[in-house]
């Protein structure tokens, strides 16, 4: 489910689940302990399949049918979610330094994408390249690697959120074998960097992270409604969501 709802992480959700740190050390070095850690997640491989494949049906029909709404109800989930990655954040220490650089870097990825989706925006379905597809599941993978990371709400701001699921809804391989070779190479060439980043510099790796998810939940933010009652009804009901995510990974 966190790798294709915007606003969550499934990082954070392996984190909630207690499975992210075993990942990370797995993926890192997959040759130590391969039976052992294979038959570990193995269910969990299996239950990825079903909520992923599930999930895009309701989702293709509700983001073609109610766009503003859905990406409302996710901003909603991420605010609410928000003030945990903060805190996670901050929980080896953090100088004034790392809040410059989680604006800089939410400022820096603004301007990056706003630019992008300049030329993404024109672009039909039928003209994405298949290594935009890679591409994309190299930013699903980094979802994995990066608790807090929400690569949802970069696709949907990129136009490629709603193609992707309507592929996978439709089981269309041309599109989700590419996706899955960028998130498979995206998840194995991160991961040990990931390890070690978060040993050595785990303030600098969290306010990164910070300043993108800033900017990811802001670029899907609906420019019009059709029921402002409507909108602010699932604000709240994300923001209630997120919340509670928040309070379940604090018991976690």
């Amino acid at each position: 489910m966190g790798a294709i709802l915007p606003g969550l992480s499934g990082g954070a959700l392996a984190a909630i689940f207690g499975i992210y740190e075993p990942l990370i050390n797995f993926v890192s070095n997959i040759k130590k302990d391969f039976k052992v850690n294979i038959k570990f997640f193995l269910p969990v491989i299996f239950g990825g399949i079903f909520g992923v494949f599930i999930l895009s049906h309701a989702l293709s029909y509700l983001l073609e049918h109610n766009l503003a709404e859905v990406s409302i109800f996710f901003v909603g989930c991420m605010l609410g979610i928000f003030p945990n990655l903060i805190k996670q954040a901050g929980a080896k220490g953090r100088e004034p330094l790392h809040i410059v650089l989680a604006a800089f870097v939410a400022i820096a990825s603004f301007l990056l994408l706003s630019n992008t989706f300049e030329s993404t925006a024109s672009t039909s379905r039928a003209a994405i390249s298949t290594s935009t597809w890679v591409a994309s599941g190299g930013i699903i993978g980094l979802g994995i690697t990066f608790p807090g990371l929400s690569p949802s709400n970069f696709l949907m701001y990129l136009n490629l959120y709603q193609p992707l699921n309507e592929a996978i809804s439709h089981l269309s391989f041309a599109i989700l074998i590419p996706v899955a070779i960028g998130g498979l190479v995206s998840v194995i060439l991160t991961a040990k960097l990931v390890a070690y980043l978060l040993r050595v510099a785990y303030a600098v790796v969290y306010h990164v992270i910070i300043g993108l998810v800033l900017t990811s939940t802001v670029m899907i933010v609906p420019r019009a409604f059709n029921s402002n009652l409507m909108i602010a009804l699932l604000l709240i009901a994300g923001l209630s969501v997120g919340t509670v995510m928040g309070r379940l990974e604090d018991k976690k």
